[in-house]
């Protein structure tokens, strides 16, 4: 059995992991950035699967408005910083996982430092500032990433493996800027949970080596709508179009 104990019976007993899987999870590093509603699922499931290393970054404290998607905080947590006290709580939830955070947001001045080095990065934030920068690390580097968001009722997730499928520039111009935030617009609780687990799901796809379409998933768990959208590579892409 694997070497953790009994831990990980029911994963390994899935076939679609299996030991062969569950090892692979337990050598992986994973740097999840933004520990929001999106963020805190993902990084819960990946202490729980008993990945080797995670990684969390958000400059964020917990606010009140935050519990009710936010699954990783409680009450006791307000005003703490928000990857710290996720990094405590997840300590608490497997001890045998190496936890590492960072009190501090992405930018540029810093991305070099906080994504470098990583197995797959987990996109948890909010902006698409944020996410060109990761979009641009990890096709310059050949890290896979997951792209994910959520407004209102509404998520999109997203594979993006350099030089495989497509990126985050394929199908967004440079010239994008953020719609609707979660403050002005509300959002389903369900909503981000749900595209931080479909996020999970398929980063364990990647970390045991199948290959993700790269569709964009869109999910309304209110309206109990899926869809998937095929994006493919741009061949004049500024980001990826050299791999």
């Amino acid at each position: 059995m694997f070497g953790l104990g009994l831990r990980y019976a029911r994963q390994m007993a899935l076939g679609e992991i299996g030991q062969e899987g569950s090892l692979k999870i337990r050598a992986a590093s994973v740097l999840v950035v933004g520990m929001g509603g999106i963020g805190s699922p993902i990084a819960d499931l990946f202490a729980r699967a008993g990945v080797g290393r995670l990684g969390l970054v958000d400059g964020d404290r917990v606010d009140v408005t935050n519990l009710h998607r936010q699954i990783l905080f409680g009450m006791n947590d307000l005003g703490k910083n928000k990857a710290d006290a996720a990094a405590e709580a997840l300590r608490s939830v497997n001890p045998e996982v190496r936890i590492d955070s960072w009190p501090i947001n992405l930018g540029k001045e810093n991305a070099t430092e906080l994504l470098s080095g990583w197995d797959i990065i987990m996109d948890g934030t909010d902006n698409f500032s944020a996410r060109r920068i990761i979009n641009s690390f990890c096709v310059l580097n050949r890290i896979p990433w997951v792209f994910s968001s959520s407004v209102g009722t509404v998520a999109q997730v997203k594979a993006i493996i350099p030089g495989k499928t497509s990126c985050l520039s394929c199908f967004l111009k440079e010239n994008h800027v953020d719609g609707p935030s979660c403050q002005e617009f509300g959002v389903l609780a369900s909503s981000p949970i749900m595209a931080g687990s479909l996020a999970w799901s398929i980063a364990v796809q990647i970390i045991s080596g199948k290959e993700p379409s790269g569709d964009l998933l869109m999910l309304d768990p209110w309206n109990q709508e899926f869809s998937r959208i095929e994006i493919k590579r741009n061949p004049s892409c500024p980001a990826c179009s050299s791999l």
